[in-house]
């Protein structure tokens, strides 16, 4: 298969499991796409604001899109509703970074070097997810160190004042 022009992820219906991906292999009049493995040769024409005329595989279909939001669409279809929405590689992994689930015990340390500025917990104190632990001041900006989990801090390596390197322990919650 050749290197994709460009990839995107799309889910239908908000179904977690209905997620395709879709790679852009090649971009001229008839554009050919792979969707989950599959290899489809689309054209398409515009018709009005919202009406497209999409020829897949030499196969026309009549098809309705309308944006509603932030990468998100509504597809009518021979009188189906779908709500899709598509994003690209770069989303995708923000979103897979952001949204996965932490658990166990964690070490929270130093991205930057900085300075404490100030601790709002103490050994033995319970947080919950996106607590605020303390506060470190790096190149002029006071950055919230969060909680990841729901927990109770089991150690603080740290004192208001303290210069911190990238990578020095910060305090464990579990």
């Amino acid at each position: 298969m050749p290197k994709a022009l460009a990839t995107y992820y799309a889910t239908v219906n908000d179904v977690p499991d209905t997620e395709f991906k879709i790679d852009i292999l090649e971009d001229g009049p008839v554009k050919k796409v792979c969707i989950n493995g599959d290899i489809y040769e689309v054209d398409y024409n515009v018709g009005g604001d919202s009406i497209y005329s999409i020829i897949l595989n030499n196969r026309s279909h009549g098809v309705q899109i309308s944006s509603i939001g932030d990468s998100e669409y509504e597809v009518k279809n021979r009188g189906d509703l779908f709500r899709i929405s598509v994003i690209n590689e770069l989303k995708k992994m923000r979103l897979s970074r952001t949204q996965s689930k932490v658990i166990g015990r964690q070490v929270i340390t130093a991205q930057m070097p900085g300075v404490i500025l100030k601790v709002y917990v103490k050994a033995g104190d319970e947080v919950k997810t996106g607590d605020p632990l303390c506060v470190l001041v790096a190149m002029k900006m006071e950055n919230e160190i969060r909680s990841p989990i729901d927990g109770t801090v089991k150690e603080v390596f740290i004192n208001e004042t303290d210069k911190m390197a990238v990578g020095d322990k910060i305090m464990i919650v579990e």
